[in-house]
Order: C-alpha cells, then structure tokens, then sequence
C-alpha cells in the first residue's frame, strides 16, 4: 500500500509540475472541441445562407406594431431583414424569390380581414380585442402570420428558429400593446409570472437543452476521456518500458501489484478530473448560448437534477477504469511500441464513429447495448440526460464493466514480460531469477 501511494504521487508529481502538460491532458482536448461545437452552427447557417451569422428573413406588409417589436427584441441582430410592402412583394420576381428561398432565406407575410374584406393588420387587432372585452363575436375576423420557407431541412430550421426567436413572443407584444381595453376588463394577463421564477425558467428550456446535449456530450466526453488516458497509458508504461526504466522498477523491491496500482489510480483519477473539467466547459458554453441557433450542437438551459448527477459522475469514474484497465491490457499484450500505439488508437477511431452516430441516432439503446463495455456507458449517460434512465440500468453497467476491468487487470498481472524492454525479452527468465533471487 505504501509503494501504491508513493507511485501515484510520484506520476501526479510529474504531471502537476509540468503546466504544458497539465493544459495539454487537461484543457486542450475539451477547449478544441468546444470551440468545434461552437463553430459548427456557423459552419451550417454559412453552407445553407451564405452568411456566417445573419439568417435571410424577408417580411411583407409588416404592421407597424411588429417593426416596433421586431426592433426592440435581442434577437433581432441574428437576421437580415428585407422590409417590403404588399405591391412590392406582388412584383417581385417569382424565380428571385425561389433563389431566396433555396439560400436558406424565409418570407413572412401579414395579412388580416374582417367579413372577407382586407383591413389594417393593428387596426383589426386592436378592434378584435375591443370586442372582447365587450363580449361581442369576432368570428369573421382573422389575423394572420405566415412563415414560407423552401420544402427542404435546413429551410425549415430556418422557420423554426425565427419562429422561436421572434414570432412566439409577438402575441403577447399585442396583448399588451394593442389590448388594454381587454386587459381593463379582466381578460389575459399583465405579466408572465414564470418570468419571476427560476425554477420554471431552468425546466422551460432544459427539455430542449438535454435532449440535444444527449446526443453529443455522452461519446464527446468519453471519446475525450480515452484520449486523455491513452496519451498517459503511452507515457507512464509504454514510454517507460520502451526506454528500460519500467525494466529498472521491476527489478526493485517494489511489487508488481502496486506497481500497476498505482499508475493506474494515476491515469484513471487524470481521466476523471479532465472529464469533469470537459462537462463543466460544456455546461458554461450551453448557458452562454442565448442565440440557440437551430444548428447548435449545445441548445440553452442545460440542466441536470441532483440523482441524475449523481449517477452520470458514478458512470464518469466506471468508464475511466474500464478505459484505464483496456489500455493497460493493450500495452501488456502487445510489446514493440509502434504496435501498442495503433492498438490503442483503435479505440480511438472507433469512439469517434460512435460520437457521429450518437448525433444522429433516432433510438434508444437495446438490451444487447447494455452488455457492451464503454458502449454501455455512454448510451446509458444518453438516458440520463434525456431524464430515461434507470438506477437498474446504472448498476448493470457499473457492474459489466468492473468485471471486464478487473479481467484485464488480472491479464496485466499474469504477464510475465509485459514490463520488461523489448530487448531484454530473449533475457526475461533472467530477470525474474534476478528479481526472485534479490527479494
């Protein structure tokens, strides 16, 4: 136990000590990959627009009341608006508004009539909420806006966004602008009362938030996670043996047994805090993404409750010893350095085809799934972010990877020349006499 400990200060020592490495284990892979996140929804509104930030709206025969809302809201800088009048519109050339249309670009249109006769768009609002309070019908009034947008996905991104962004809140504008006689009478409301509470705030848009985020920050963070310990796994052992220093620790006092321990407890505690700091990135760049583009990898309001924490951080630390153990067994089964180096970038590869087919996965894990090391663990942190998980299902997965860790934990320590430098290997029963003889 004394050895274990004074290996793993020591490894942690020489990480600590040396701040580029500590940046480059612990921020840089999550700092390059957030701003990859970050830049994809750019990258989209570029490919389907043409432009990198502002989205292609033309709105005709606005009201006064809208271009009066339209101004006042935040989100009105993400687009690029063309304001046009309805005779401007019927002129319009039918194959420039196609062009329009196929860059991504969206057409509002404003219309309102009364007993099919044509009326000012404020006019009939105002007069629509006058009947109202006076409990008169307004059957034969009608109000419309109207988004069109090219039949294709990334149009309809479009629609939604502004939707979202500027149509949804449009109706109570009029309430409160154009419907005092109503509100005088007792109807609708003065104020949202959900504005005043946070917790209704946080629920509001955290079901969008983490349904999105499940399908990334699960494989993201175990694909970083590898990466963090693999990088390790080739320094601490691999490097270690190649360069005959493991060779030199063999042959001490010092027991295989807390030899492996230790750097293991190494590795796996590395990995764990680099993936907290990774979520934690994640969580500030969610919270800081107001604009919500339809293209975000990382939607506004991700949030998790404190038993899905919980089990996500008991997950983070089974991953990051199942991780650790499989890449000790790679380096402990296969000798020559450039061979442990392509064996543990399989993994790797494999990882980063499972974070782009998590994207774009439309179901939930099968029971197969749940018997897959590593596998398993990320399609079970999907469900917890999704708010589907179950704490049979955690324990399960605890349980197949523990038992696949310490399989391989006991493959490292049955290996007879797995420590020793490839060029001794003809030499190994010489060491183990050397070693057997010196204890």
């Amino acid at each position: 136990m004394r050895h274990t400990i004074t290996i793993l200060k020591w490894e942690m020592s020489k990480i600590i000590n040396n701040w580029q490495k500590t940046l480059k284990v612990f921020l840089l892979p999550a700092l390059l990959l957030l701003a990859a996140i970050n830049l994809f929804p750019m990258l989209m509104n570029y490919l389907s627009t043409g432009s990198l930030q502002s989205r292609p709206v033309t709105i005709v025969n606005a009201p006064d009341s809208f271009v009066d809302y339209f101004e006042s809201n935040p989100k009105s800088s993400f687009y690029s608006v063309t304001w046009l009048s309805m005779d401007e519109a019927m002129a319009m050339d039918e194959e420039y508004r196609e062009e329009q249309m196929k860059k991504g670009g969206i057409f509002v249109f404003f219309a309102a009539s009364e007993r099919t006769e044509v009326v000012d768009f404020d006019e009939c609002v105002a007069d629509y909420y006058s009947r109202l309070a006076q409990g008169e019908s307004t059957r034969r009034m009608h109000m419309i806006l109207e988004i069109d947008y090219k039949g294709d996905y990334n149009s309809y991104l479009q629609a939604e966004q502004f939707k979202e962004d500027i149509a949804k809140g449009y109706s109570p504008y009029l309430l409160e602008h154009l419907g005092q006689p109503y509100l005088d009478s007792g109807g609708g409301e003065r104020w949202d009362t959900d504005l005043f509470n946070p917790f209704t705030f946080v629920t509001s848009n955290r079901s969008v938030a983490n349904l999105g985020a499940s399908r990334t920050i699960p494989s993201m963070m175990i694909l970083l996670m590898y990466y963090c310990i693999y990088s390790l796994t080739a320094e601490t052992l691999a490097s270690a043996r190649q360069s005959g220093f493991l060779t030199k620790v063999y042959l001490s006092p010092i027991s295989k047994e807390s030899l492996l321990i230790g750097k293991a407890l190494m590795v796996i505690f590395v990995g764990i805090i680099s993936a907290v700091v990774t979520f934690f990135l994640l969580f500030v760049s969610s919270w800081l993404n107001r604009s919500n583009s339809a293209y975000s990898l990382l939607p506004f309001g991700l949030f998790l409750t404190p038993s899905q924490l919980l089990a996500f951080f008991i997950l983070l630390v089974t991953a990051a010893i199942m991780i650790a153990m499989l890449c000790f067994g790679i380096t402990f089964m296969v000798r020559r350095m450039q061979d442990v180096i392509m064996n543990l970038q399989v993994p790797l590869v494999l990882l980063i085809f499972e974070f782009f087919g998590n994207m774009f996965r439309p179901s939930d894990a099968i029971l197969a799934e749940y018997f897959i090391p590593i596998h398993n663990v990320i399609m079970t942190i999907r469900e917890i972010f999704n708010g589907t998980y179950s704490w049979w299902t955690v324990l399960l997965v605890i349980f197949i990877n523990l038992i696949f860790a310490a399989e391989l934990f006991i493959v490292c320590l049955k290996s007879k020349d797995g420590m020793l430098h490839i060029a001794e290997e003809g030499g190994a029963n010489d060491f183990g006499k050397s070693r057997k003889q010196k204890i």
